[in-house]
């Protein structure tokens, strides 16, 4: 039924409405980001049209509750546990709930009067450190959130980017543990997410050989707590999730120039525990890079706050520039000669890196390997030997120089599910050994969801 609402937009405010997997949140954000109102409602039933009449009832219901507020509503933002189109306002699908191809701002829209703009929940909270955050003075920088799961959202060159199929920001699903634990979805093993998230925490300390003191559940905050009584196997896990995490940034910082990197989600609250050695890996990886780490300011308000971000983003654009990042025409080049160079080229423009280098990526089996940079592959005495010989058809040779592939595909696999891009282009003299671009494929095939059915052209030159 549709609400009948007498308008006043002195003093505007947004209608936040916050979609989670259990739950969701509905309430008044003003422009600058104070709540003054929310409201957390548990799901009764998940399935589609449960899911609408339910929310629909509680905007209804808040409306009659606090219509003097209501009425200061000048425009409304959605935050999506899952796929959403920003431009159509669409809710395209989600892990946790049963909704797909759903309208949702439409709905809103044609029911309160108000216009309604939708975003992913990971991008809307890379959003709102925009809007209300600790980003507010920086145009490049990494969102990622480690909860649960483990997801990121890019800001590059002052647009939230999107990647070619929308898809961009999956860090939780770089490979950290080759041939490691199986991902959720099978499609892929050894990913972070499965070894840094609060699930893959947890395992970790159990695996360790911790215990539980008492029959909780344990989780994050449980193993927080048994590190601050000096439980060693506690802090020698917590100490673990700060290497995977500043293995996984530093490489992201291979890609782009990002200039601060924020981390969102429950394992956020523990991020003073773990800093120290998220730090180390990080500036080993990378010693000369200067980016700024920390956790939110914005708490668990965060998801909440980049519904109004959404929101306030989709007042300002036009539908043109809402299009920025989202949609376009994106190709990853990849250059190899004696060091290993990455572009993104974006509707036919580069986009110039100053200080993201790809061939300090660094490529290693596991988290308890040092690793090695691309470029120290590439300069390796033993490789420019193989080179050489390869055309001798020496097999050892061939073997070098299919490892080599591989180890470079590993970053490049990294590349493709940070970025999403919809062509890729591997450029240099090596390009032409035939091991080198199986070895590379390889990588791809099997540290990538795509699992061969890549989303992009794959060209070698």
């Amino acid at each position: 039924m549709k609400m009948k609402i007498e308008k006043n937009y002195e003093d505007s405010l947004v209608l936040a409405v916050d979609i989670g997997g259990s739950k969701y949140i509905i309430g008044f954000v003003d422009f600058e980001g104070n709540v003054l109102y929310q409201e957390r409602i548990e799901w009764i039933s998940m399935d589609e049209k449960s899911i609408i009449h339910q929310m629909m009832d509680s905007l209804e219901m808040l409306c009659r509750k606090m219509p003097d507020l209501f009425k200061r509503v000048a425009v409304g933002g959605v935050t999506i546990p899952g796929f959403a189109d920003p431009v159509t306002g669409v809710w395209e699908d989600s892990d946790f709930l049963d909704v797909h191809e759903f309208p949702i701002c439409d709905v809103f829209r044609e029911n309160t009067g108000i216009p309604f703009y939708a975003d992913n929940d990971c991008n809307a909270c890379a959003l709102a450190e925009k809007y209300f955050g600790s980003a507010q003075d920086k145009d490049d920088f990494l969102y990622l959130t480690v909860s649960t799961g483990i997801g990121g959202a890019l800001y590059i060159e002052g647009n939230l980017y999107y990647g070619s199929l929308g898809h961009a920001g999956e860090i939780g699903l770089f490979v950290v543990e080759e041939n490691g634990r199986e991902s959720d979805t099978g499609s892929v093993n050894g990913i972070v997410e499965m070894y840094a998230s609060g699930r893959g925490l947890s395992r970790n300390y159990l695996e360790l050989g911790g215990k539980l003191e008492s029959e909780e559940s344990l989780g994050g905050k449980t193993i927080a707590e048994y590190a601050r009584k000096n439980d060693e196997i506690a802090l020698k896990a917590i100490r673990r999730e700060g290497m995977y995490l500043g293995r996984v940034i530093a490489n992201s910082c291979t890609f782009a120039d990002f200039q601060k990197v924020i981390i969102g989600g429950g394992i956020s609250l523990m991020f003073e525990q773990y800093k120290e050695s998220l730090l180390k890996e990080f500036q080993r990886i990378l010693p000369e890079r200067k980016v700024e780490i920390e956790s939110t300011k914005l708490g668990y308000s965060g998801a909440f706050l980049g519904a109004a971000a959404v929101a306030l983003r989709g007042k300002e654009c036009t539908e043109t520039s809402l299009k920025n990042g989202f949609g376009q025409k994106i190709t990853l080049e990849i250059k190899i000669t004696d060091c290993a160079e990455a572009f993104l080229v974006i509707d036919g423009k580069t986009l110039k890196c100053r200080n993201a280098r790809f061939g300090e990526f660094l490529s290693a089996a596991h988290i308890c390997e040092s690793g090695d940079q691309l470029n120290e592959l590439l300069q390796n005495d033993e490789i420019r030997k193989a080179v050489k010989q390869y055309s001798r058809g020496d097999q050892e040779a061939k073997d070098k120089i299919y490892d080599l592939g591989y180890k470079i595909g590993k970053g490049v696999a990294c590349a493709c599910v940070l970025l999403d891009p919809g062509e890729l282009l591997v450029e240099g003299s090596l390009v032409g050994f035939k091991d080198f671009q199986t070895g590379l494929k390889d990588a791809l095939i099997k540290e990538t969801y795509y699992r061969g059915d890549f989303p992009f052209q794959i060209q070698f030159q």
